[in-house]
C-alpha cells in the first residue's frame, strides 16, 4: 500500500493477480475507487496521480495526462520513495517544485534507459 497527501490518496493491490487500485478521498465529495488498469507499480503511481489531481482540479484524466505528456517529473524517477513521498537522494527541490525538478535533475532516471523492446541494448 502506497499512502499519499497525508491520506487522501492510496493506492494498494489486494492481489498479484490483480491491477492496482486507487482510493481518493477529498473533502466535500464522495470517497472514490478506481481501478487503476495495470498491474505495473510504476504506471499505477503515475496514473493514480493523475487521477487524484484531475479529481482535485475539477479536469478529467485525459486533460490532466495530456498536460503532463512528455513532462517527466520526480516520481516518474527510480530514486523517488513513494512511502515518504521524497527522494531517496534528499533533494528538497524535488518537493518544493512538485516534482517538475526532474527535468533539470542529472540523476534522474526512469529505469528504462538500455532497454529495448526483447531486451538490454548492446
Amino acid at each position: 500500500m502506497i499512502t499519499l497527501y497525508a491520506g487522501r490518496l492510496v493506492i494498494e493491490r489486494r492481489r498479484l493477480s490483480e491491477n492496482w487500485q486507487a482510493t481518493i478521498r477529498l473533502a466535500g465529495a464522495p470517497e472514490r475507487h478506481i481501478d487503476l488498469c495495470t498491474p505495473d507499480v510504476r504506471e499505477a503511481f503515475i496514473r493514480a496521480q493523475h487521477h487524484y489531481m484531475a479529481l482535485r482540479n475539477g479536469q478529467t484524466f485525459d486533460e490532466v495526462q495530456e498536460e503532463h505528456r512528455g513532462k517527466v517529473k520526480c516520481w516518474s524517477c527510480m530514486q523517488w520513495l513513494p512511502r515518504s513521498n521524497e527522494c531517496s537522494f534528499g533533494f528538497p527541490e524535488a518537493r518544493q517544485t512538485g516534482g517538475r525538478y526532474a527535468a533539470r535533475c542529472e540523476l534522474f532516471s526512469d529505469g528504462t534507459e538500455g532497454v529495448g523492446a526483447v531486451g538490454p541494448r548492446p
